[in-house]
Formats: structure tokens, C-alpha cells, sequence
């Protein structure tokens, strides 16, 4: 699947591989759809997931179980000639592995929305998927220097099976939202899954406060980076 987006400045026909670090089925489909919202010209995007691996990563297992094809699929994209590569998970499974084994920018989209954060300098919340989800999650806020501005990590308790649900997605992301601002005091939302795309706008209206999605903040980072070395 490929889909050509919007030109941000300075970039001209660049090519961005967005790599759905689990075996493709409806949830990676769901997915990369959310993508086509990036209405954009001059960046083209194609999409792939893995031939061997979990099928949904919600554990630290998970990700253990996706790195070994996640890295044969990121070397195979450099050989390609794709200027930069997105790995489309919040948990940034293979990340760093990926950057010790090919030029080009690995992007992860959890890195990419923490660095968000940071910048805002102000207290957020995580929603993420399952309980079992919340380690990894202030694991990597850690990791990335964002736990000092962390509120809290609210959990839908729902699988990533089930994020293809919109309106029940929709109604758990309010709920925990809400909740979020006034019990954590939250200034700012995170979508702690990429199968949250899509929700962000409609749950930063519902709320009025900032929501990141992290698709949108990986690709962002991807551009930023690709431009960075260009100079």
C-alpha cells in the first residue's frame, strides 16, 4: 500500500517507510489507514509489517518476539532507498537495534511523542491499552527523559485486537480523558498506541486540551530528521 502526502517545506519527493512491527492483519490495516489523514504531497509512504512475529505487542515479550524480522525488514528498507523509517508502534520495539544496523533515520513514534512532551514541558498522560501495558510505557517515559512531566498512564483495558471498535475506542478515550485532566491534572493527552490514530482531534476538541498522536509525531520527527541531514 502506498499513499503520496502533502510536501512539508524544503522536501521534495522523499520516500518513508512505515514498518507495522507485528504480522499483518486487520488491526495493521486500520492502522495504516489513519496515515491517509497526513494530507500531503511530495512524501511518499509505503506500509509493511512482519512475515514472522507477534501479532499484537502489548508486553515486553511482545516486542522481544518482533525485533528479529523488525530488523531484516529495516535493513531490506534501506536497500530499497527509503530515506527514512518509521517503526509504528508506541513501544518502540527494535529502535534502537535498527539505528546500530542502517544510516537512515528509525524513527519510533512512543519516542517521537515524548519528545512532544518535553518540549511542551508540561504534565501528561498516557492512554494506553491494557494494565499490563503501564510498565513499558513509564519504561520508556524514563528512557526518554519525559517521566518527570508524566501525570499519569490510564489504560482503556482493551486489547489492541480491539481498537478497530471506533465507537467503543471513542467512548473509553473520553472517559479515561476526563479523568485524566481532573484527577491527574493533566495539561496534555498522549495516545499511548498507534491503533489509536485517527482519535486525536476529535478527543483534543471533546476535551480542549492538546492530544498527540503518535503517528503524526513520528512523522513529523521522520521529516524533521531526513531535513536536519539534508543541510
Amino acid at each position: 500500500m502506498s499513499v503520496r502526502l502533502k510536501q512539508p517545506e524544503r522536501v521534495i519527493d522523499l520516500k518513508i517507510l512505515v514498518v507495522d512491527p507485528i504480522v499483518k492483519s486487520e488491526i495493521t490495516e486500520s492502522i495504516d489507514k489513519t496515515w491517509l489523514i497526513k494530507k500531503s504531497v511530495g512524501v511518499y509512504l509505503d506500509f509493511t509489517s512482519l512475515q514472522n512475529g507477534p501479532s499484537f505487542i502489548e508486553t515486553e515479550e511482545h516486542e522481544k518476539l518482533a525485533v528479529p524480522d523488525l530488523l531484516r525488514v529495516v535493513k531490506n528498507g534501506e536497500k530499497q532507498g527509503y530515506n527514512a523509517i518509521i517503526i509504528n508502534c508506541f513501544g518502540d520495539p527494535g529502535v534502537d537495534e535498527a539505528r546500530k544496523m542502517v544510516n537512515v533515520p528509525v524513527v519510533g513514534a512512543g519516542e517521537a511523542s515524548f519528545s512532544n512532551v518535553k518540549e511542551a514541558g508540561k504534565r501528561f498522560t498516557v492512554i494506553t491499552t491494557v494494565q499490563e501495558a503501564v510498565a513499558r510505557v513509564r519504561r520508556n517515559a524514563r528512557k526518554h527523559g519525559a517521566e518527570p512531566f508524566l501525570a499519569s498512564i490510564r489504560p482503556l483495558d482493551m486489547h489492541v485486537s480491539e481498537l478497530v471498535q471506533k465507537q467503543r475506542v471513542r467512548k473509553a478515550l473520553l472517559n479515561e480523558g476526563k479523568k485524566a485532566l481532573e484527577e491527574d491534572h493533566a495539561d496534555i493527552i498522549v495516545l499511548g498506541c498507534t491503533a489509536m490514530a485517527g482519535n486525536a482531534e476529535w478527543l483534543s476538541k471533546k476535551l480542549d486540551v492538546p492530544v498527540i498522536d503518535p503517528t503524526k509525531a513520528a512523522f513529523d520527527k521522520a521529516v524533521q530528521q531526513i531535513n536536519s541531514r539534508a543541510r
